[in-house]
């Protein structure tokens, strides 16, 4: 019994975790194309946690990358945290927008949305102050073209990260 003892406690530890992301997976078939949320506070530059009917959220945006401020600090990162700070306070009432291109949430269990703030894309924000990239991702999100163009402007304006970094 004592070599078995491993292995149950193995089996037991996956079915634990195949039942929370199941759980999480039929969570979010329940989420609308779009959805007020209200800010709890900023993560990074490309990241906040929001509440949803008083359940808490970290949401990734969708179509941008900014400088990393986790593990190894990169050029622009706290810069990018910071121009996202100054857009979104705790206690703002933002709209989640889903973009059915792309999966409802990353690698990490973040939701994946646009985030608009009074009508304006934060996403767009970022890209147009120079603090965030766009994200290549698999599929083409409905927004890439007009991302594309914003972040070019930044790039041939030399704003943000394009003047502090040299680029992503």
């Amino acid at each position: 019994m004592s070599r078995l003892r491993p292995l149950f406690v193995t089996l037991t530890a996956v079915l634990a975790f195949a039942t929370a992301t199941t759980e999480a997976v039929s969570a979010d078939r329940g989420l609308a194309l779009e959805r007020v949320a209200v800010v709890d506070h900023v993560s990074d530059g490309d990241t906040i946690e929001v509440g949803i009917k008083g359940r808490a959220e970290r949401v990734r945006l969708i179509g941008i990358d900014t400088p990393e401020v986790f593990g190894p600090v990169e050029c622009g990162g706290p810069e990018a945290s910071a121009s996202m700070e100054r857009l979104l306070k705790p206690g703002d009432r933002v709209k989640l927008v889903r973009d059915r291109s792309q999966t409802n949430r990353d690698y990490y269990g973040r939701l994946l949305r646009y985030v608009e703030l009074k009508g304006s894309d934060l996403g767009r924000k970022q890209l147009r102050k120079g603090w965030a990239s766009v994200y290549d991702t698999q599929e083409p999100f409905d927004r890439e073209a007009s991302y594309r163009r914003v972040a070019a402007s930044a790039r041939d304006a030399n704003r943000g990260a394009w003047a502090e970094c040299g680029g992503f």
